[in-house]
């Protein structure tokens, strides 16, 4: 009996010795097995090793990611073209001095800038400048011609007085005399100090101005330059052979805003290699261009192509210095693809190749999303 309550014990002590480590291994609160696998999988944003990136929900919402389905469609072709904004010849003017001199504000003082002006208002006087010598030169001519001019009707007088006695012929000679003096004094004194005005060449409002009282100038000499702010005019350079295309109008992207621009046509003569040709919009109404201002023009042609348009807001690089979006292929789970893309109108582009109809595309958020690593 006491043999047969040994070999139970025994066998019960082996049998607790067996299951030791496997208690151990999977007891409550020490599931080790399982805490490789969670911390492989994990939660947050990370690139997968296929290039794939993983960003859950609440990430896309925190990162304000958007996303919008492609759609191939039929766009006019675009040219994307460098272009100037230049002064509108026909409701635009500059204001030069002729002779040169002095600047002299009116009353009201110099001019500003951005200030409305009329047609023909002064906008200030150039005073003539001239050499010591030279201005006591036709001040003495001045007081010669007004000594003849003094004798000259004194002698007018008398022969007045005597005119019943004398031929009618001196005394028109006298008179003529007289008359012919009268307008050497007026224009010898006239240009004796005299002050040119400048006056606006048409109405607008003032967009440059070189004018500060006292200043010196040149003849010639650009002072003011006057624009119709609702006009916009610019010329844009072809540099792809002698005769452009033939284009349905045009874009530009000022502040944010596309504006719409009349093609004029091109120039013919060429220019620094180039043809100018001429776009225009003559009804802006919120939108402010500077004379001289670098602009992209965006010119479409009547020729049609089929591509998918996106915002250029999609638009990265990768690692390779390629040009990719970012495509939402599963709810939490963005995949990059290699485009081809061409202008369209300054905010959107044309995908070429590297999409396929109503792959979501990232339009908001891309640059972040490529930036995790």
């Amino acid at each position: 009996m006491a043999h047969t309550v040994s070999r139970v014990c025994a066998a019960s002590l082996l049998s607790m010795a067996l299951l030791l480590p496997f208690a151990s291994w999977a007891g409550p609160g020490h599931d080790h097995g399982d805490e490789a696998p969670a911390a492989m999988a994990g939660d947050g944003p990370r690139r997968m090793p296929t290039g794939e990136v993983f960003l859950p929900k609440p990430a896309q919402r925190q990162l304000n990611v958007r996303t919008t389905p492609t759609l191939p469609e039929q766009h006019a072709r675009v040219i994307e073209l460098n272009g100037k904004v230049v002064l509108d010849p026909q409701s635009g003017g500059v204001v030069q001095t002729a002779t040169g001199g002095r600047f002299e504000p009116t009353s009201q003082g110099v001019p500003q800038l951005g200030q409305a002006v009329k047609k023909g208002e002064v906008l200030g006087y150039v005073v003539a400048s001239q050499a010591p010598l030279e201005r006591s030169g036709q001040q003495a001519q001045l007081a010669q011609l007004r000594a003849q001019l003094s004798l000259a009707q004194s002698r007018l007088q008398r022969v007045q007085q005597l005119q019943d006695t004398i031929p009618k012929k001196e005394v028109d000679a006298a008179r003529a005399e007289v008359q012919s003096l009268k307008g050497q004094v007026a224009a010898l004194a006239g240009g004796i100090g005299a002050r040119e005005a400048l006056r606006a060449p048409t109405q607008g409002v003032l967009a440059s101005s070189t004018a500060v009282s006292g200043k010196m100038f040149d003849a010639g000499a650009l002072v003011f330059e006057v624009v119709n702010p609702s006009v916009v005019r610019i010329d844009a350079a072809w540099f792809e052979g002698s005769t452009p295309p033939v284009f349905s109008g045009a874009k530009v992207v000022s502040n944010g805003k596309t504006v719409a621009l009349n093609y004029l046509g091109a120039a013919g003569a060429v220019r620094d290699q180039s043809l100018t040709l001429a776009f225009e919009n003559r009804e802006l109404s919120d939108t402010r261009f500077s004379t001289g201002q670098l602009v992209k023009v965006y010119a479409e042609q009547t020729e049609k192509t089929e591509g998918i348009a996106i915002a250029s807001a999609a638009l990265v690089k990768n690692a390779a210095n390629q040009t990719i979006v970012w495509v939402k292929v599963e709810p939490e789970t963005f995949e990059p693809r290699v485009v081809m893309v061409e202008p369209l109108d300054g905010q959107r582009v044309l995908i070429k190749s590297g999409l396929k109809p109503y792959d979501r595309v990232v339009v908001q958020g891309a640059t972040l999303i490529n930036q995790i690593r």
